[in-house]
């Protein structure tokens, strides 16, 4: 963690910066970073005490990079993200790891891992026609399981990868996302990369904004920390946030851009990180595991995670946020019993170390990321908009294409920075 103890003895810019940026997520730092190369001075408000938003790397705790949030680069040969793996003179791992799939603790036969390719296909095809038939359906009305692997495989679409349940999962929205191949994983974690490339941009952490008032000669930025004022700023914190309403704006928000706000709610996507004291899982280091329990739970899981005795298990949508609404271990416990209809009770007595996210209890986040409700896949391109002339919105849940990822983090972040450069006229 100690990466991240950069961003923290960096002075900050004087007062009133051309641009003011609040939040220090990938976002926030990519439009600093564009902004500070075009010779604008800028400052940004971060509530935290660290840099990075929902990316963020424990390098200690289990002896390996342990990811709490963002954690891979999807269809790398196109994804904007790549470009801060370069910028940082970072390594990029190609994800090679081998799958395997279980039903209730036994691995799929041959002719079922054939069947689970068919029904997979044919989710695509179903989702592809309904779509030229109608601008927008939940995908939980085209995909209904009739037995244990199909359950399995719609999880796959909208628990495991979107972090909501199918029937909350606009079909235009998750079909304008690019295939994920290749994916890459960063050596140093995702959180640690990402602190390092952000390293040199002013940020003033462990300070909340609370109201953007942009009626006057300059905007103005009320925070816990004082006032700041910029000729122009970039809001770049999570909907979530934004919905609670403690954010606030002068002149009030449109009732567009609030409804856009209303209609692109967190997801719950959590992580359960598991240390053994010794070797319990017999499995290739790396291996990915996706699998439904025997009471029809879905979780996928990396097991020897960088040839360590570990394991990390993901879990989304409405067990997601059981799990967090129960509290306590019962993360850790599910996870663990999870695994152990696979590889054996073993594992249970040989826990060493646990950590279970909550990203949405988290109260700078409240989910990890933006999801469209059915119908409202358009309403990114309106939070997207200028608010006031003056006050840009980023983050991943404006972009169009890289939503959800962080791709569509950095794209928003450059976008936002051109915006801004071009209302107050970019250096020649």
């Amino acid at each position: 963690m100690s990466a991240l103890g950069t961003a923290v003895a960096l002075p900050a810019h004087a007062a009133d910066p051309d641009v003011a940026i609040v939040g220090a997520g990938v976002a926030g730092l990519a439009a600093a970073r564009t902004l500070m190369a075009a010779g604008k001075s800028v400052q940004v408000v971060e509530v935290r005490e660290r840099i990075g938003g929902r990316a963020f790397t424990d390098s200690t705790t289990f002896g390996f990079p342990f990811d709490h949030g963002a954690q891979w680069i999807e269809a790398g040969k196109i994804n904007p993200a790549m470009a801060i793996v370069r910028e940082a003179a970072a390594k990029a791992i190609l994800d090679r790891s081998e799958q395997a799939m279980y039903l209730a603790g036994k691995e799929l036969s041959k002719e079922d891992y054939e069947r689970f390719e068919k029904i997979a296909n044919e989710a695509t095809r179903r989702i592809a026609e309904a779509l030229k038939k109608q601008p927008d359906v939940a995908v939980g009305r085209l995909l209904v399981p009739q037995d244990s692997l199909e359950r399995l495989a719609y999880a796959m679409v909208g628990p495991l990868e979107q972090g909501v349940e199918n029937g909350e999962l606009s079909a235009r929205d998750f079909t304008r996302q690019p295939e994920a191949e290749p994916q890459y994983a960063i050596a140093e974690g995702m959180g640690a990369m990402i602190a390092r490339w952000g390293a040199k941009v002013p940020v003033k952490l462990g300070a909340r904004v609370v109201r953007i008032d942009s009626t006057g000669t300059q905007v103005a930025l009320e925070t816990t920390a004082g006032q700041i004022r910029a000729r122009a700023a970039i809001v770049t914190v999570p909907t979530g946030v934004l919905a609670t309403g403690n954010f606030g704006f002068a002149p009030q928000l449109s009732a567009a851009r609030r409804e856009a706000i209303a209609q692109l709610p967190m997801a719950s996507f959590n992580k359960v990180a598991l240390l053994f004291s010794r070797k319990v899982i017999d499995a290739p280091a790396g291996r990915s595991v996706t699998a439904l329990t025997g009471k029809g739970f879905a979780f996928d899981a990396i097991v020897r995670p960088a040839n360590r005795d570990a394991a990390i298990v993901f879990i989304g949508g409405a067990q997601a946020r059981a799990l967090e609404e129960e509290g306590g271990r019962a993360a850790v416990t599910f996870a663990l019993s999870a695994l152990a209809e696979i590889f054996g009770d073993d594992l249970r007595g040989a826990l060493a170390q646990s950590h279970a996210t909550r990203w949405g209890r988290d109260p700078y986040a409240l989910g990890s990321w933006s999801v469209a409700r059915p119908g409202h896949a358009d309403k990114r391109a309106v939070l997207a908009q200028p608010h006031h002339d003056r006050v840009f919105f980023a983050g991943e849940a404006t972009d169009p294409v890289w939503a959800t990822r962080v791709g569509g983090a950095y794209a928003s972040g450059l976008r936002a920075a051109k915006e801004a450069l071009a209302l107050l006229g970019a250096k020649r």
